[in-house]
């Protein structure tokens, strides 16, 4: 007796279980099949450049080709934007329960899938023609390029203290201060005032002294010979 009550419920379970592991592999089959159809769709439009590619019918006519089992499946929500070209694949389909006593109650699913029409290939060689055709900035007597005006190695901050004050102090890349090639010979006094950057290791004598100055020119950057890139900011380029 308990036996007979209890097989029927076992069988309906595992049946249960099975069913389970048959929609999960609808839903995959469903996903492929809008991969490949977005895929072809996304090169068939660049091809063409005819927005039918994307019209609901024909994208469920391809979707139909790509589906093996009997699924009745529906493309009606799919979109096109025609401004950013963009694709979104929307697929509506229902399962029924085999059990006869559900069978008119089905199980609606829904796979989305979103990419863009093909825009082509950058070659590495077009990427390189663009990068050297970039615009970079340089200083006349400077051995660097700099991608920004916005760089602080460009922005000078010129502050005078005293030469005996320069043992201490350090500039903001944390070196020590020499004396400049150009106005920094001669004997200094501990009283004397000299003039610092906020970047560089060099001390001046002279407010004039021409390496206190950036007359600043725009190249490309093929143009930049010998010099290396910023620290600061060529290098995140």
């Amino acid at each position: 007796m308990e036996a007979s009550l209890v097989f029927p419920v076992f069988i309906f379970a595992a049946l249960s279980v099975i069913y389970i592991c048959q929609l999960l592999l609808y839903e995959d089959e469903v996903q492929w099949a809008l991969v490949r159809t977005g895929r072809e769709v996304s090169v068939e439009y660049a091809v063409s450049e005819k927005s039918a590619v994307t019209d609901p019918l024909y994208l469920t006519m391809k979707m139909n080709r790509y589906l093996q089992e009997d699924i009745s499946i529906s493309m009606l929500r799919s979109r096109f934007n025609e401004a950013t070209k963009d694709i979104v694949l929307v697929a509506d389909y229902s399962v029924c329960l085999p059990f006869p006593i559900l069978h008119r109650f089905p199980f609606h699913f829904t796979e989305k899938f979103h990419t863009r029409t093909f825009s082509g290939v950058n070659t590495r060689a077009e990427g390189d023609l663009q990068e050297k055709d970039t615009t970079v900035y340089v200083t006349e007597t400077g051995k660097v390029y700099h991608r920004t005006l916005e760089c602080t190695y460009l922005k000078l901050s010129i502050s005078q203290v005293k030469y005996e004050d320069l043992e201490y102090l350090r500039g903001e890349d944390g070196g020590k201060y020499y004396a400049c090639e150009r106005c920094g010979g001669g004997i200094f006094q501990k009283e004397q005032e000299v003039f610092v950057c906020n970047f560089g290791n060099r001390f001046h004598s002279n407010r004039a002294c021409q390496k206190l100055t950036r007359n600043i020119r725009q190249i490309k950057l093929f143009e930049v010979g010998g010099r290396l890139p910023c620290s600061k900011c060529a290098s995140l380029g």
